[in-house]
């Protein structure tokens, strides 16, 4: 690394050869195997990037394996953004779809029917009981962004039901 901090371009093909296989390997335990190679990319990116932070004094791996872990955590950060925001969206949406309990009708009844267990649970949990996504997750055994995900990808299939988009 050190060469590679002076200029040595060839230094940063000596790293990624030796280590990029490593890195992969903990990526694809971590993650599904395109997002692996994508996070691979980006590892060696904030490698370029932050050449100048690292320190001679210190083992390089672990230096590496810390910038790997960010960009994990990263990614997690940005699909947890990402399934929120569809969660709430879906959510906006279905106040279309699935009407208020008063006016609950007995084909959204037959379309529930038809659904998993869990996602029919959490959707009248949801929207019958009017339960909190964390009341919802407590008692499912989950969490409040998996509840989010089940209710969205449950609301999905009652529209496919349902005739596609109501309203």
């Amino acid at each position: 690394m050190s060469h590679y901090q002076s200029g040595d371009v060839r230094a940063f093909e000596c790293l990624y050869e030796r280590h990029a296989g490593r890195v992969l390997r903990f990526l694809r335990k971590k993650t599904n195997p395109e997002s692996a190679h994508d996070l691979l990319q980006e590892v060696f990116l904030k490698v370029h990037r932050s050449r100048h932070q690292y320190s001679a004094q210190y083992p390089f791996l672990p230096w590496l394996f810390a910038i790997t872990r960010n960009a994990l955590a990263d990614l997690a950060r940005l699909n947890e953004t990402k399934v929120a925001r569809n969660s709430i969206a879906d959510l906006e949406m279905l106040e279309v779809a699935i009407p208020s309990q008063e006016a609950w009708t007995e084909e959204l009844s037959l379309a529930l029917k038809c659904l998993p267990t869990h996602q029919r649970r959490a959707i009248e949990l949801r929207y019958l009981s009017d339960w909190t996504f964390e009341k919802i997750a407590e008692d499912i055994k989950t969490t409040p962004l998996n509840v989010r995900q089940i209710i969205s990808r449950g609301i999905k299939k009652l529209r496919s039901a349902l005739g596609g988009s109501r309203g």
